[in-house]
Parts: structure tokens; C-alpha cells; sequence
């Protein structure tokens, strides 16, 4: 076997590294030093754009989450789902209705006794009356000092003037029907709930849909 000098297998092996070419597409070469500075900068393209999407990606599903946990109905207790509104006791029968903000709602006890114009027509019971005006959608107070038909007490739209009984029957102005009543609970102890997500259209018959107690 013959020995090749020292100084020509040095020579042959950085030729050779010199002369290394890298395959592309379509056939064309690349010099390897050409090629190792380029795929780099693809490779770090692709991971800049990948994190961008994935980023974008995290927080879009970050929000979606956040929204869906800030409009998650848990332990409702507001308008729309039950709302506790005292004990029966509470409640004079035959007084001024009570109102509940937090609910949208008056609650009022009824006293059949009552006969005047604007009074309980009759009801008796627990009656939970949506204060929303069938018209227009406006709030409807109580107002104990205004008068109609000479007689004192009676819930009145501030909007256009709808007028409407102790037991929400409407008797003046442009209100389609009479105020809508909610669903009232009362346990053994006297404790009432109203739902406030169960609504019925308010009519004439409003003062018999009160709870009896």
C-alpha cells in the first residue's frame, strides 16, 4: 500500500469540502456554505409565523373562554332567574305594593275587602307584577297619591300615561294589555321567590293569579 503524504490528504479533504455541493429543486446545486445560511432563515420564518398563529390562536380562545364565563347564567339571582323577596309577613295585606329593583318587579298582597276603583279587584294573595309598561317598555312606578276616577293609589306610566289597578289591570291609555305578572313561590315558613323568568301576558283576570297564603 503506498503512503500519500501528510500535506496532500490536508489538501484533498478541504478540496473536497470546497467542491460539496447541496441538491435543490429542479437540479441546480448549491454550495453547502450557501445552503446552510439559507435554511436557517426559512426555518426561522416558518417558526415566527407559526408562533404568531399560535399566539393569535391562544388569545382568541382566551377570550371566547372569558366571554363565555362572564355570560354563564351561575346562581342567577338577578332579573330572569329567581329573586327572594321576604316572607309573606312583610307584606300588609291590602298595602302598598313593595318594590324589588334588583327583580323589576312589585310584589303586593292583596286584600279582597279592598273594593275601591284602583285596589285589588277582588285578589287575594301574594301577586308579583312586572313594572315593564306593555307599551313602550317603560317603568312603571307606584304612585300613591295620584288621583283618578277620585280615588287615590294607583301605578302609572310615566311615558304616556297607562293606568293600571293595585293588581296591575289597566284601565286608561295606550297600553296593549295589562301588566304582566311573574310566578311566585312561598314555602312552609312564609319564605317567597319570585321567578322572574316566567312571565304571563297581564289581563283582566290579573287578581286571581295572586298566591294564596
Amino acid at each position: 500500500m503506498t503512503n500519500q503524504p501528510q500535506g496532500d490528504v490536508g489538501g484533498s479533504w478541504q478540496q473536497a469540502l470546497a467542491t460539496r455541493r447541496t441538491q435543490l429543486a429542479g437540479g441546480a446545486t448549491l454550495p453547502s456554505a450557501a445552503a446552510a445560511r439559507r435554511l436557517p432563515d426559512i426555518t426561522r420564518r416558518r417558526f415566527i409565523l407559526l408562533n404568531f398563529w399560535a399566539g393569535l390562536g391562544t388569545m382568541l380562545a382566551g377570550s371566547v373562554g372569558v366571554l363565555i364565563d362572564f355570560l354563564y347564567p351561575r346562581g342567577v339571582t338577578g332579573f330572569g332567574g329567581p329573586v327572594p323577596a321576604g316572607k309573606v309577613t312583610d307584606l300588609v295585606k291590602g298595602g302598598s305594593p313593595k318594590e324589588f329593583p334588583i327583580g323589576q318587579f312589585f310584589l303586593v298582597n292583596l286584600d279582597p275587602a279592598e273594593t275601591r276603583p284602583g285596589g285589588s279587584g277582588g285578589g287575594e294573595g301574594i301577586l308579583a307584577l312586572w313594572r315593564k309598561c306593555p307599551h313602550l317598555g317603560c317603568s312603571v312606578p307606584w304612585r300613591p297619591g295620584f288621583n283618578y276616577n277620585d280615588d287615590n293609589g294607583w301605578y302609572r306610566c310615566p311615558c304616556h300615561g297607562s293606568t293600571y289597578t293595585k293588581a296591575g289591570v289597566r284601565v286608561f291609555g295606550p297600553a296593549p294589555r295589562s301588566m304582566d305578572t311573574m310566578a311566585v313561590e312561598i314555602d312552609a315558613a312564609g319564605n317567597i321567590v319570585v321567578q322572574t323568568g316566567q312571565r304571563t301576558p297581564g289581563g283582566p283576570e290579573n287578581p286571581q293569579r295572586a298566591t294564596k297564603v
